[in-house]
């Protein structure tokens, strides 16, 4: 059971509507319905992507992340690391049924933008690529976010390799990445950690993630036909003009105001994908929004309350 919550913390189940919304919104705008095989990608973006995702990087972080103190050291918060390479090993090997899955239960698209997606994932994470501590390329390696709604436009039947609302996440991932490197900046530098918020320094940093934020506010009005859809853009934007002076207690702020801001924007975009589909296939999609959510926010409240019973 501890090695099973252990996966879930390393999972970060506060990202986890990260990847299955998107998924969500693409099979919804692409077919206009959730069918039950949908379900099983869903749920694999939920918990099994993002536990490859991060156990990984957590193996490969684990000295970096040992002289940095909000990561280890006196809190005593680090996940020993023979462990590490087991949940690494174990993640990898949980990719498998859901990869036949996929190979016979959607169009051969399907495939190819998940492996796709895994292959920049890994790449992203592990040597000899890395590109994590590549600055500049580990912020545009961010695109990653996107593929999943591009996974969902292709098992619902969409045929365009990438479509350009995937275009427009992406330009929301990179800038995304960039912003948050800022919140850990002094931390990263202390620690050797190269990201582009150490390179670039905050205020360069919040200028590169603004740049694509208003990329995403410009692909936004295009696809919606209307000027109104470029609010989307303006949260993050604000974001950018505190991040440019966000120290200590600040940067902590500012991440949670992020997160914030993902999912208000999040909730926002669902609901506008849903009001487009048949009220049937609204409510069904609905419910699995909710139910995945719900998943999300309890897994993240539950290790919250384990993790304080621990420091009791």
């Amino acid at each position: 059971m501890k090695n099973v919550i252990k996966a879930v913390e390393i999972s970060r189940p506060l990202l986890w509507l990260n990847t299955s919304m998107p998924l969500l919104w693409g099979i919804l705008a692409t077919r206009g319905a959730v069918q039950p095989s949908d379900l099983v990608l869903f749920a694999f973006f939920l918990f099994p992507y993002n536990y490859f995702l991060h156990a990984p990087n957590d193996y490969f972080d684990f000295e970096t992340d040992a002289r940095n103190p909000r990561k280890g050291g006196v809190e005593g918060a680090l996940t020993p690391k023979p462990l590490l390479a087991q949940h690494a090993i174990i993640s990898t090997l949980l990719l498998l049924p859901f990869l036949a899955f996929t190979a016979v239960q959607f169009p051969p698209l399907t495939l190819a933008s998940l492996g796709l997606l895994l292959l920049l994932s890994a790449a992203y994470n592990a040597p000899p690529t890395r590109l994590k501590g590549r600055p500049i390329l580990d912020s545009l390696t961010n695109v990653l976010y996107a593929i999943p709604l591009q996974v969902g436009i292709h098992a619902a039947g969409g045929t365009d390799l990438i479509a350009p609302q995937v275009l427009v996440f992406a330009a929301w991932g990179i800038g995304a990445h960039a912003l948050t490197t800022i919140t850990d900046r002094d931390e990263d530098a202390a620690a050797g950690v190269r990201t582009i918020a150490v390179l670039l320094g905050r205020r360069n940093t919040a200028l590169f993630s603004a740049a694509w934020f208003t990329l995403v506010g410009a692909g936004a009005a295009s696809l919606a036909g209307t000027p109104l859809a470029a609010a989307l853009a303006l949260p993050y934007l604000a974001l950018c003009i505190i991040g440019r002076d966000a120290t200590g207690e600040a940067g902590r702020r500012l991440y949670r105001l992020f997160l914030i801001a993902n999912v208000v924007i999040g909730a926002t975009i669902t609901m506008l994908v849903m009001l487009q589909v048949p009220f049937e296939s609204a409510v069904a999609a609905g419910a699995t929004a909710i139910v995945g959510t719900l998943i999300a926010l309890g897994a993240s409240v539950g290790r919250s309350v384990l993790r304080a019973r621990q420091r009791a």
